[in-house]
């Protein structure tokens, strides 16, 4: 199947379900192929951290959006009114997807896991293939030459 075409699982599964379930998927892979030993304070201070620049990523993509009244609706894309190229998207195009992949960063840094690793590149892949793609379709079809310059110009993660 090309990824030019619709696939069962384009924007079906909300992002921050795929976020909780590679948190579950980690927190699994640490129990079963064991963490690092890090100091509690680099181990918690590292998570504050990472967690902090993760939720204020987020919320500034999604005070974007509310400011330009579009839909914040990842499932339903063609909600969307408003090609919103400012702010925090001046950096990402995926400004609540990169927030949400810190907060998994976090977690594994909490938990020491190096396996976490694997989370992490599968929360990217699943996140590029299923919801980011077909988002840049439908932008990319509604917005025309617009988007297609905001492409080459922002980064789709960072």
């Amino acid at each position: 199947m090309s990824e030019s075409q619709p696939h069962l699982l384009d924007t079906k599964i909300p992002p921050l379900v795929v976020l909780l379930l590679h948190m579950l998927l980690s927190w699994g892979l640490a129990q079963v192929a064991g963490y690092v030993i890090v100091a509690e304070s680099l181990k918690v201070g590292g998570a504050v951290v990472l967690s902090a620049i993760g939720i204020v990523v987020a919320l500034a993509g999604v005070w974007a959006f509310r400011r330009h009244n579009t839909s914040v609706d990842p499932v339903h894309i063609d909600k969307a009114s408003t090609l919103v190229t400012g702010g925090v998207y001046h950096f990402t195009r995926n400004p609540m997807y990169v927030g949400f992949l810190c907060l998994l960063i976090a977690q594994n840094w909490y938990l020491g896991s190096p396996a976490g690793a694997l989370a992490v590149l599968s929360f990217i892949a699943y996140m590029t293939r299923f919801q980011i793609k077909p988002e840049e379709r439908f932008l990319l079809k509604t917005y025309g030459q617009a988007y297609r310059d905001f492409l080459s110009t922002t980064r789709r993660w960072l």
